[in-house]
Parts: C-alpha cells; sequence; structure tokens
C-alpha cells in the first residue's frame, strides 16, 4: 500500500511539472480543450485551465459503471488518484455493475446518483415512467466514429451491410451491444435480425480464429479490438469494416430531480470529468501510469498493450460530453424499430429534453473562460 501511494506521489510530481510547462507554455486564449494526441505523436499542449479551489464543503456522488476498470475507462480511478474530485467539492464513490441496464437501475433503485449507460437502457427506463437525463455523452458523434460496427470476410461476398443478409455473424451473446448495434444497422438497411444466423462467440479471443477457420462470415465488434487484435493478423487486409453509424454510444445519466435539485454538483461533476478527460487523452502514458499505480487490475496487465488501447481509443472518446440532437433523432425512431427500445412513441420523445448539454456546455465554460 506504501509502496503504491508512493509510486502514485511520484508520478503526480511529474504530472504537476508537465502540467506547469503546457500552462506556461500557452497563451490561456483558447475556449476550447485542446484535441487529442495523434497516435505516435507528441501530445498537443492542453489551454490553461481555471479551476476551483479545493472545496471545504465534499459531496459524495455514488457512480455507478457498467465494466471493471480497465486501461481504456479508468478517467474516474485517475480523477481519485490526483485528487480532481474533491477538487471539485465530490467525493467519488465507484459502484460496478455487470452491463448499461444494471447501472442505470442502480439509479433508478437509489443505489446511485449517477450511472454510465447506454440511450437504450435510459429509454427504456423512461419507458417505463422514470424520468432520467443523460447529462455527458463519453463519444463523438458516431455517425463520425463508430464505437461499434461489424468486421466481416471479404470472401464472403460482404461489402455493405445489405451483403449480411443469409450470413452468419458471430457477437459476445444475444445481450451484447455486438448484437444491439448489428441488429439496429440491419434495420437501417432495410433488413431484419432474422436475416442473418448469430452465433455467441463468448469473448473476442474467439473472433479471430472463427473468422480465418469461416465458421462466421462477420463479427458484430467494435473499434478497439478491431485495432489492437485483428490488424495485427495477416488477414485484415481480407477484412472488410462496417460501421454501426446510427448506434449510439455511452452516456452518463441520472434522475432529473436530482440533477435538478442539484445543478451546481451536475456541473462540478462534469468539470472534473473533462479536465479528468483532457489528460487522458493527451498524456496517456502519464495517465496509464498513474492507473498502474491506483489500480491493482491495472497494475496486472501488459503496459504495451493497454498503451495501444489508449490510444487506439482516442478517437471514440469525447472531450466535451457533447450530443448531438441530430444523430439522437436518427437513432430514437430506429431503436425502437429494432426492438432495442420497448413501449416508447418516437413522436413523444423530445430528444434535446432527455439528453441535454445544459450541463456539460456550461462546464466547459467554465473550465476553459475566455481569457482577456
Amino acid at each position: 500500500m506504501h509502496r503504491s501511494r508512493g509510486r502514485v506521489l511520484s508520478i503526480w510530481v511529474a504530472v504537476v511539472a508537465t502540467l506547469a510547462l503546457v500552462v506556461s507554455a500557452c497563451g490561456g486564449d483558447d475556449e476550447k480543450p485542446a484535441a487529442p494526441a495523434a497516435p505516435a505523436a507528441p501530445a498537443a499542449a492542453a489551454p490553461a485551465t481555471v479551476a476551483p479551489r479545493p472545496s471545504a464543503s465534499v459531496t459524495k456522488v455514488r457512480v455507478a459503471l457498467p465494466t471493471p476498470p480497465s486501461a481504456g475507462n479508468m478517467w474516474f480511478n485517475l480523477a481519485q488518484a490526483l485528487g480532481w474530485d474533491k477538487e471539485f467539492g465530490i467525493e467519488l464513490d465507484l459502484q460496478r455493475a455487470t452491463g448499461g441496464g444494471a447501472a442505470t437501475a442502480l439509479v433508478v433503485g437509489g443505489g446511485a446518483e449517477i450511472a454510465g449507460g447506454v440511450p437504450d437502457s435510459l429509454l427504456n427506463a423512461v419507458a417505463q415512467g422514470e424520468d432520467l437525463v443523460s447529462i455527458w455523452k463519453l463519444h463523438p458523434s458516431t455517425s463520425k466514429a463508430a464505437v461499434f460496427g461489424v468486421l466481416a470476410r471479404k470472401d464472403a461476398g460482404i461489402a455493405t451491410w445489405k451483403d449480411l443478409k443469409g450470413k452468419t455473424v458471430g457477437i459476445l451473446g444475444p445481450a451484447s451491444a455486438t448484437k444491439f448495434s448489428t441488429d439496429l444497422m440491419l434495420f437501417d438497411a432495410g433488413l431484419k435480425p432474422d436475416d442473418v444466423t448469430y452465433v455467441s462467440l463468448g469473448g473476442t479471443g474467439a473472433y479471430l480464429e472463427a473468422l480465418k477457420a469461416k465458421r462466421v462470415d462477420a463479427v458484430g465488434s467494435w473499434h478497439d479490438p478491431n485495432e489492437t487484435i485483428f490488424k495485427l493478423d495477416p488477414s485484415w487486409s481480407s477484412m472488410v469494416w462496417l460501421p454501426a453509424t446510427k448506434y449510439e454510444g455511452d452516456i452518463y445519466l441520472a434522475k432529473r430531480s436530482w440533477v435538478e435539485k442539484n445543478e451546481e454538483l451536475a456541473i462540478r461533476f462534469n468539470m472534473m470529468l473533462a479536465k479528468t478527460m483532457a489528460f487522458f487523452l493527451n498524456y496517456p502514458e502519464l495517465a496509464l501510469d498513474i492507473g498502474r499505480a491506483a489500480v491493482p487490475e491495472l497494475a496486472a496487465g501488459d503496459r504495451a498493450a493497454q498503451l495501444n488501447t489508449m490510444v487506439v481509443n482516442t478517437p471514440t472518446r469525447s472531450l466535451t460530453g457533447q450530443q448531438f440532437s441530430a444523430d439522437l433523432k436518427a437513432y430514437v425512431p430506429l431503436s425502437i424499430q429494432a426492438g432495442l427500445v420497448k413501449g416508447l412513441d418516437p413522436a413523444k420523445v423530445d430528444v434535446d429534453k432527455v439528453f441535454t448539454n445544459k450541463y456539460s456546455a456550461e462546464a466547459i465554460k467554465r473550465l476553459y473562460p475566455k481569457v482577456s
């Protein structure tokens, strides 16, 4: 324990020195966070930020997360390790659930204030009478940087989503987003889930061998494994990637009553998240070493593979939490048609009320003020 704390402290000294150089080199008149660094290129300098002083009053916020800690999703662990949660008057209480639906259920049941979920779990809860609101979107516009998609064999005659008709598609399991995102895009292409044969492969480790052995024609997958697992194999050139551009990525949600009662806390939560995400994306090596020193599950992993995952995932992570109204307005009716969301009339869903930019926009405005 003491050794781990010492490692975090020594890394934190390096972080402070790095950020000091960044701030001194920056003119301070850019209102936006820096764009993430390109892979294998020096990290872009982040603009100077104005953060609140450590608050004497710290409020515990229980955050339900749908996955175990990993290098690809450790920003809340970073915020804790660096004290950035308390800097914004928050004490993070991280709770783990299995999947976005389970995390959303914790918020509905009063076991957490905020949850990491997906739009379909939020909308299904709304259909059951729960008034939930999304306050931050983890991914940029999926129409430009799809998180999920299908990786298919060219020799199976697959070049478009329509070509999946009559094909065999491997997925993680029937309740996985690898199936939901594929279903959604099949409907968008004028097909139905019954037009393909789904095979549960149980894990990405089986994906590559199933494709190479031609046991499946395609696999429902997501951006990172394609790059970190499949691209290293010679068979990569014989594959085609079909992005699920209509499937919306992860969000952070809460009860509307809690958000409206705690608006300042919701804004400061987003400020903490924005500051941590900028560091996570712009300084992946420092962020990873802090995470490995603070989180036992990370320390046991292969550092090079973890770093590669972080860099490859950079295009699918948002610095601002912006939610895109046009994307969501296309997603809602399609998700209902595909059966991902049940019991809602799409004409009665006010997308901009359910998926709001009010709190993320205010957080960015405060965190990156224009300096005269």
